[in-house]
């Protein structure tokens, strides 16, 4: 029988910091971790250090990656068109690492690509998984806070999914958040319903 999840979360600063709160408590270590790395490693010329990214991001952050060798080494090959986009924000990139080729057969590692090019630009790259994506579309289906969005499946469209992640910061006057508070908060938050929200408040 599927749990019924109860109504979406209604976004607000209060729960935007206290999810920024509760993140930082509990990931402190992780995040720095990542922080120290990818800021060592900025770019993806050197394939140890892709390497050394992906490994330490899939774990850290359960992408789910099985096959990280390949991951690294098409991302290493894709360096300077890679490199180029991040410089720039450029949100087609992420498909461009997520779409990996193993053994003649296409995946599609979506939820690594937005948190490996968010890791090396935050402020330009929101962060999608599957608890962000069910709870925005819920979100949506009850608020119509995103004009722009009409299904589900645009979420899987990386440059509409930031689109969206802008419009519900401008909506609910989340403003004064960075990118990176919003994911934090859609994060902890975003499979949560209102009621479980309100004794955690």
């Amino acid at each position: 029988m599927k749990h019924d999840e109860g109504p979406p979360i209604t976004p607000t600063e209060h729960l935007v910091r206290t999810a920024i709160k509760e993140f930082d408590e509990e990931n402190a270590v992780i995040e720095e971790a990542l922080k120290d790395l990818f800021g060592q490693y900025s770019d993806n010329k050197n394939h140890s250090h892709v390497l050394l990214k992906v490994v330490a991001l899939n774990r850290l952050y359960s992408t789910n990656i099985f096959a990280v060798h390949n991951m690294a080494k098409h991302i290493y090959d894709h360096a300077e068109e890679i490199d180029s986009a991040l410089v720039i924000g450029s949100p087609e990139i992420v498909d461009k690492i997520a779409r990996l080729t193993i053994k003649a057969e296409e995946h599609h590692f979506y939820s690594f690509a937005t948190k490996y090019c968010s890791w090396h630009r935050t402020a330009a790259y929101p962060i999608w998984d599957s608890r962000v994506d069910r709870y925005l579309w819920r979100l949506q289906k009850r608020d119509h806070f995103a004009p722009s969005f009409k299904a589900n499946a645009d979420l899987w469209d990386y440059p509409k999914f930031r689109a969206v992640v802008i419009s519900l910061r401008d909506r609910y006057g989340l403003g004064s958040f960075t990118v990176k508070q919003i994911d934090k908060f859609l994060g902890l938050y975003g499979g949560k319903s209102s009621g479980m929200a309100a004794t955690q408040s």
